[in-house]
């Protein structure tokens, strides 16, 4: 029913929406038809505001009646609403406990656990400490026991060249060669203190094998000739030259020494290696190589050596000389029988650049031939090596 009357209503304002009057007023006409038409215009007026009161108080009425029906509605549901959220909220309190309750009992026995976990590693640590200071003993002992050894070892190879300085003064012990066979007394000397300033030949080999990538590079730069070692001695550098397959050259005044390289299938020439560096033609050699052979050289002779090495290396070959520092720290210089003078580093460096090559580096062996060096080393007082490297390129 309210929606029909709100219906006529609103057909009613429809068609008394607009009063249709003369356009203007001003004529006689005009004033003559609102004359005639004053009913009209009051008619229209009292059905308009007529169909406007029935409008609003269709609305009135409909918006009484929803907002009743809204309030009963409210009234069913808060009832229902309220009684069911307190029984959830009860329904999740008992959760809240039983997980609560959970929760610290999960809680209660993990924190057992892990006192009984940490007493077990106080136990454990106790244990390892104990170890530990046994172990730390052990290692002790150890170290003196290996200290013990080096100092036996040594002792044993001072022996061992006394021994054998003693055979080459005395030829008879030697059952196996004859009287004239018998090597001279600066001939054997030579391998006797080889032995005892470098130790075992492979541990020689062992630390000259750093040096091959030198030779390497500058082969590897057009210095394709062969390698002259000044100072073969026992061949460990020739070894290892052979194994890689670098051609060498080497020469030797001592015929035990030229014996004992032949033995070892290596080529010794003899002849004064100084004689054949003067003799090779210029720009020929790859590599020129001199292990404690600098400090054996009155100092005309070492700077003729460098000369001539300059002359005679091809273009990117490499001179390495090895030789004992110049400080106390260097036993193996006061050792060696056949040393003159140790060369300062500054000094060697000098004829290096004075001879003409292109770039000059001085690196100290720490613990070992290139081991860990610094390029371009500092000299310092405080050096605990005992040997230092010069490497010149050409």
């Amino acid at each position: 029913m309210t929606d029909i009357r709100m219906a006529e209503a609103l057909d009613r304002l429809t068609r008394h929406y607009e009063l249709h009057l003369p356009p203007r007023r001003t004529d006689l006409l005009g004033r003559l038809v609102l004359r005639f038409l004053w009913r009209r215009q009051l008619k229209w007026q009292v059905e308009t505001n007529l169909a406007i009161r029935d409008a609003l108080r269709v609305l009135d009425e409909e918006r009484r009646a929803q907002r009743s029906e809204l309030e009963g509605l409210a009234d069913r549901s808060g009832l229902v609403g309220i009684e069911q959220l307190t029984h959830e909220v009860a329904q999740l309190r008992q959760s809240d406990q039983n997980l609560t309750a959970g929760f610290n009992q999960r809680l209660y026995s993990a924190v057992g656990r892990l006192q009984s976990e940490l007493s077990d590693l106080r136990l454990r640590l106790t244990e390892s400490a104990e170890h530990t200071d046994s172990a730390v003993g052990r290692l002790k002992a150890l170290e003196e026991q290996v200290e013990a050894l080096g100092a036996t070892a040594r002792e044993l190879r001072l022996r061992s060249t006394r021994l054998d300085l003693l055979l080459g003064e005395h030829p008879s012990a030697r059952p196996d060669e004859s009287e004239g066979a018998a090597p001279q007394r600066d001939s054997f000397l030579e391998l006797a203190v080889a032995e005892l300033l470098d130790g075992p030949a492979e541990h020689v080999r062992t630390a000259r094998q750093a040096y091959l990538p030198l030779i390497t590079e500058a082969r590897e730069a057009g210095a394709t000739g062969p390698v002259l070692d000044m100072a073969p001695v026992r061949g460990e550098w020739l070894e290892l030259l052979r194994n890689a397959g670098v051609p060498y050259e080497a020469m030797s005044t001592n015929g035990l020494v030229r014996r004992h390289c032949g033995e070892l299938g290596l080529a010794v020439g003899e002849g004064d290696p100084l004689h054949r560096l003067a003799a090779a033609p210029p720009r020929s050699l790859g590599a020129i190589t001199a292990f404690r052979y600098a400090e054996r050289l009155d100092p005309d002779s070492l700077a003729r050596f460098v000369n001539l090495a300059a002359t005679a290396l091809q273009p990117g070959g490499v001179l390495i000389v090895e030789t004992p520092t110049t400080g106390a720290a260097a036993p193996d210089f006061h050792l060696d029988p056949f040393a003159r003078r140790p060369v300062h580093p500054v000094f060697l460096r000098f004829l290096a650049d004075s001879a003409g090559f292109a770039r000059t580096e001085t690196r100290y062996p720490q613990p070992g031939p290139l081991a860990g060096w610094p390029a371009e080393a500092a000299l310092t007082a405080d050096r605990t090596t005992d040997r230092y490297c010069l490497f010149a390129t050409r």
